[in-house]
């Protein structure tokens, strides 16, 4: 951003500590990093002596960390904001990060870490799988956490009363893609296309669910690695099935990329429903315009338009930043957004405001207690047994074609009709 809302001494913008500037301005100070806060030095001095630190766990390394790391932007945005806005309580959050590789079994050491150096607040790691893992040691050690993760049960306050799911679940994705194909479109073949991981397992048995309700089973499931070097083979199956609709849950760059292009390659285009990972512009390079005509996934209503509305101030104001100032995000602007990260940072500086404490406890009973909070991606309401912060009447289907329209500014998309 520009420099006239220059952090505190010894922190970067995006909340990472510089640990050299802030060693060398105490020194032009001619005081030690733990007497600045005797000298009635201002604000500013005394607050980068004391930052709020957050655990940030996300892959650095490993096969999903280009995949992964645009996830982060909204934190970086709403830390950049609470940060210019004064902190939290005075004090400036700070990122202490670990590199989770995106491995599963890698998550408990780096929570036990974490905790080890006094964090009792985590954002991240993202995926499913990735948040169970982690679950299983922050839950016990009390740490308040957010996770990039849409399994249903990672919104039950009551089996995770210290998680915190800024986003939809998998079981509001599954009826709305589900419903959508059937009682919209008038199909009656349905097919699955799902990864395996704790998403993928939990988006397909709502889908499931759902199609049971309206009379149908899925005519072809069809189950996919992650490491899968093409989806070939799981995309010809599912065409030879004869099915007329697909729900594809995907949530990674690289397997969107794959199943796209496997159906650019046997010329078979069905219409599709699914999860925000097909929000890719790289899929406009790699199958011809009409294949996407009738491709659309779950999304937030608020980063939306229609023929009589449009995103709000706040919305497009993040749009504007992420173009701005951070082109990693490039063709990945819906992915972008629709991460927790930033309504996660700035209910839970309400939270703390509110109860004028950082301890967690009484962090919680004040997160359990948030009504109507208008979030970026909604209006968020938790209670001490529901922690899905997004209410289903906040999400709907939109169209990836879309992205292609100056309205979409990289990251809203056009409701499906």
């Amino acid at each position: 951003m520009t420099d006239s809302k220059r952090p505190p001494f010894g922190l970067r913008r995006d909340g990472s500590i510089d640990r050299r500037d802030f060693l060398r301005t105490a020194g032009r100070l001619g005081v030690g990093a733990f007497g600045l806060s005797s000298l009635g030095l201002g604000a500013g001095i005394a607050q980068a002596q004391q930052p709020f630190n957050i655990g940030w766990i996300r892959p650095t390394t490993g096969r999903l960390a280009s995949s992964f790391s645009y996830l982060y932007i909204g934190g970086l945005i709403a830390i950049e904001e609470i940060n210019a806005a004064g902190g939290i309580m005075g004090r400036p959050i700070a990122r202490i990060e670990e590199d989770d590789e995106a491995s599963p079994a890698k998550e408990p050491a780096i929570v036990k870490k974490l905790q080890e150096s006094g964090i009792n607040f985590i954002a991240g790691p993202t995926g499913s799988s990735q948040a169970l893992s982690s679950l299983a040691t922050t839950t016990p050690a009390k740490i308040i956490q957010a996770t990039y993760a849409n399994g249903a049960e990672m919104g039950d306050g009551t089996k995770y009363p210290y998680h915190y799911q800024c986003t939809f679940n998998t079981n509001q994705q599954g009826e709305i893609a589900a419903r959508y194909l059937v009682e919209k479109m008038k199909l009656k073949k349905i097919g699955i296309l799902q990864e395996n991981t704790a998403f993928g397992e939990q988006a397909t048995a709502a889908s499931r669910a759902t199609l049971k309700k309206l009379g149908l089973e899925p005519a072809k499931v069809e189950v996919y690695p992650l490491n899968a070097p093409d989806l070939n083979t799981y995309v010809g199956n599912l065409r030879k099935a004869g099915i007329d609709g697909m729900i594809a849950w995907i949530a990674n760059v690289p397997n969107a990329a794959m199943a796209f292009n496997a159906m650019n390659t046997q010329k078979w285009f069905p219409p599709i429903t699914g999860h925000n990972g097909l929000f890719l512009d790289a899929l406009f390079d790699l199958v011809p315009p009409e294949a996407l005509t009738n491709v659309y996934g779950t999304m937030y209503r608020s980063l939306m338009w229609t023929d009589t509305t449009s995103p709000g101030p706040r919305q497009v104001a993040f749009a504007k930043k992420v173009a701005t100032y951070y082109p990693e995000g490039k063709g990945s602007g819906v992915p972008v957004a629709n991460s927790p990260y930033y309504d996660f940072l700035h209910v839970l500086k309400v939270a703390i405001e509110g109860e004028k404490s950082f301890e967690p406890d009484k962090v919680k009973k004040a997160l359990d207690s948030i009504k109507g909070y208008q979030g970026l991606l909604g209006t968020i309401n938790f209670t001490p047994e529901n922690h899905t912060a997004i209410g289903i009447d906040d999400i709907a289907l939109a169209s990836v074609a879309s992205g292609k329209d100056p309205r979409a500014m990289g990251i809203f998309r056009e409701m499906a009709k």
